[in-house]
């Protein structure tokens, strides 16, 4: 697996290393077509009254969150998040926006490249392990290639 956050460019705010990785593992869990990603979103990712908004719609809570991947393979074949660049509201490094850059390959053979903003609000910033209590992201820009996913 590759890191998505390893070109990242961080804010002066220290982000914690636990939260750098956090925010690697969950777009990587956002990028694997499996029925145990969404298991893993509410074990490790997020806080079990956290809010997750994606183009996929609003969920609340452990149970909605986890059945939050059920659908997100129906046209996709594969996918690919990497985080560009972080910003910090906070001085902990808590409450970040961050501009990232998504490829997702169609079944129907087509490419999707576009470009994305999300904001997640970390609960346990200064601990081993962080989890996130608010995630929302938006897609900003996306087009379809012709080609095909190398």
């Amino acid at each position: 697996m590759s890191s998505r956050v390893s070109s990242t460019s961080w804010p002066s705010t220290a982000v914690p290393k636990a939260v750098q990785d956090l925010l690697d593992y969950f777009f990587s869990l956002m990028d694997t077509n499996s029925d145990e990603a969404g298991l893993k979103l509410i074990e490790d990712i997020f806080t079990p009254e956290a809010t997750f908004i994606s183009s996929s719609g609003v969920f609340k809570g452990s149970a909605e969150i986890r059945g939050s991947r059920k659908k997100a393979w129906e046209l996709v074949e594969s996918r690919y998040h990497s985080i560009v660049k972080v910003f910090s509201a906070t001085s902990d490094g808590s409450d970040l926006l961050m501009i990232g850059s998504a490829i997702l390959g169609l079944k129907n053979g087509k490419k999707i490249e576009g470009d994305f903003i999300a904001r997640a609000v970390i609960e346990g910033i200064d601990t081993l392990e962080p989890k996130m209590s608010f995630l929302q992201a938006w897609g900003v820009r996306l087009f379809l290639c012709s080609h095909n996913l190398t």
